[in-house]
């Protein structure tokens, strides 16, 4: 059986998903929690005028990975991806114990599980879309608390159960060697694990251990420099490139305010295309570099049968 990629609206040959954002939200609301309209982004005319935007500086795939309790509306996603020519690949999870719903302290593991894999199998709730993903799993400031564990191995057991790809969240990059671990530990496929938000970690030594196990780990949070430099992340990246890790690196931006729209005077969806591959180039960094980044790799680390 060949493989393909899963988006919303079908299956498609992983040639025809281009460069992509590996880590991106657009309809999203975690209103419930932050209290914030700012939090919520929906299918409105600011956000069209952002994804015509993005899809003139090139991009060809976005990877949603807004899950159960983060204000997912796959409808949305279906009808932004016909509109703007974009494939899109819809999530299935949960995100990190604050933001969790109430259905994930009670149910079991082996619960949780099925719903990941009826989600990426079925489709998710009557939409008959189906997940191509499991993400964006996560794990809190500095731990992993009992019942983001219990989330991690129902994530692994849907992983195995599927082989469909699964991407994690490292709350401001830490935690990574001890999600690396539960997944080594269980017998997850290394090779479909994503380890996200590593660039704002800026612990080598960390990043060359968890590259080691044949993981992707994502830079994606490039733009937000109030939370670390680009000019760091390019270097850390650099690094990489150099030691031989360019075919394990995934980029994003992970927009998940309204304030950091472009036409809202923030950096924007297009900044990974207009203004941080232009320096990668600058410093540089080859096109086929580049191209296993935004190309190959969420190709392959995306495809599954």
């Amino acid at each position: 059986m060949s493989q393909q990629i899963r988006t919303v609206t079908g299956d498609i040959p992983p040639d025809r998903f281009g460069p992509a954002m590996i880590h991106e939200h657009m309809v999203l609301d975690l209103s419930r929690i932050r209290g914030d309209r700012n939090a919520v982004l929906y299918d409105s005319a600011f956000l069209n005028r952002e994804l015509n935007r993005l899809r003139k500086v090139g991009c060809g795939g976005i990877v949603e990975v807004t899950n159960r309790g983060m204000g997912r509306e796959v409808r949305s996603l279906k009808t932004l991806s016909k509109r703007h020519g974009i494939p899109i690949v819809a999530s299935t999870g949960y995100y990190k114990q604050t933001y969790y719903t109430e259905e994930v302290f009670q149910k079991s593991e082996e619960e949780l599980s099925e719903i990941f894999i009826s989600e990426l199998t079925e489709g998710i709730r009557d939409t008959q879309i189906r997940a191509g993903i499991i993400a964006e799993i996560g794990s809190s400031l500095n731990e992993i608390t009992e019942h983001e564990e219990k989330v991690f191995r129902a994530a692994i057991q849907g992983q195995k159960a599927t082989g469909a790809p699964l991407s994690t969240h490292c709350e401001l990059g830490t935690m990574g060697p001890a999600q690396l671990r539960l997944f080594t530990q269980t017998g997850a496929n290394t090779a479909k694990i994503s380890i996200g938000h590593q660039d704002l970690n800026g612990n080598r030594e960390e990043h060359d251990a968890l590259l080691r196990t044949g993981c992707y780990i994502q830079f994606d949070t490039i733009g937000k420099n109030h939370y670390r430099s680009d000019h760091d992340r390019i270097e850390d990246l650099l690094r990489l490139l150099d030691r031989g890790y360019g075919n394990q690196l995934m980029l994003s931006c992970d927009i998940t305010k309204q304030s950091y729209w472009k036409v809202n005077g923030g950096f924007g969806y297009e900044y990974l295309f207009s203004t941080f591959l232009p320096e990668l180039r600058r410093q540089g960094v080859s096109r086929k570099e580049i191209e296993a980044m935004m190309v190959h790799n969420p190709q392959r680390f995306l495809a599954f049968a």
